[in-house]
């Protein structure tokens, strides 16, 4: 993962001085962080390390810990699958927030809602819903994931990212670059119910706009440039043309990016 992901050209001086000096671990620039966050949400900005400065910050003053904060920066994480950002901010949570279950071993077509945490904290059940929606992301679980997002019998999944401008955008380009990275063809019909997107027009625009060297040919996306840089960017991952899948290319993306966050 290039440095300069780490590193957003959009964080401003004194976000910078916060983290390169002893002052991230001042509890005083808790204020100045979580304005921080609220200024991603609303631009479309994104500064992983910010914001996990201050949820470290968080866990040693859990008395300035601002619900709606934690929720907004784990909503953010959600915006850059396949990288595994959400995980990353997760583990810097309280255990009592974080609980355990499995999608593992249902169908995407049929992935029902998940049961309500069994708690009467808001915060916890609102953690829970967005680790539930990073599992269906994990699990290529596309349609549901959309499902669940729009549901009208929990509204609160659509209210947990609502601060985030972009959100839905932001998770069809991560779906794309997985495409873009793991396959050389796919179809209409699969990328409809991925993009969550009702028509085939809306989806012809996508491909124009978020996927050069891509066109529409009949009733399937396919690579137009075999020679252009993406594709021998990825000619070496591929042993065979479509026999890489959008889990391995995650798998892969995730080992990168973590050992960069270690070296930082």
């Amino acid at each position: 993962m290039p440095s300069s992901a780490l590193t957003p050209s959009s964080r401003p001086p004194e976000i910078e001085e916060i983290l390169t000096t002893l002052s991230r671990y001042n509890p005083e620039t808790t204020t100045v962080l979580q304005e921080y966050v609220a200024t991603q949400c609303a631009t479309g900005s994104y500064d992983l390390m910010a914001n996990l400065a201050l949820l470290k910050l968080y866990q040693f003053n859990p008395e300035l810990t601002r619900d709606e904060t934690v929720l907004n920066v784990l909503a953010k994480s959600l915006t850059v699958f396949p990288q595994p950002d959400f995980t990353l901010a997760l583990h810097l949570l309280p255990p009592s927030l974080l609980h355990q279950y499995s999608t593992a071993s249902a169908p995407s077509s049929t992935i029902p809602l998940p049961p309500k945490a069994d708690t009467d904290d808001q915060l916890s059940n609102s953690v829970h819903r967005l680790t539930y929606l990073n599992s269906l992301l994990e699990l290529e679980a596309f349609p549901a994931f959309w499902r669940i997002l729009s549901s009208d019998v929990d509204e609160e999944y659509a209210d947990l990212v609502a601060d985030v401008t972009g959100f839905e955008d932001a998770i069809r380009k991560g779906i794309s670059k997985g495409l873009i990275l793991s396959m050389r063809s796919f179809k209409i019909e699969t990328a409809l119910s991925w993009w969550n997107f009702t028509n085939r027009e809306t989806a012809e625009q996508w491909v124009e706009k978020e996927m050069p060297g891509w066109v529409i040919e009949g009733d399937s996306i396919v690579r137009k440039d075999e020679g252009d840089a993406t594709a021998a960017a990825t000619s070496n991952m591929q042993p065979a043309p479509g026999k890489i899948k959008f889990e391995q290319f995650s798998r892969v993306i995730r080992r990168v990016y973590e050992n960069e966050l270690l070296h930082h």
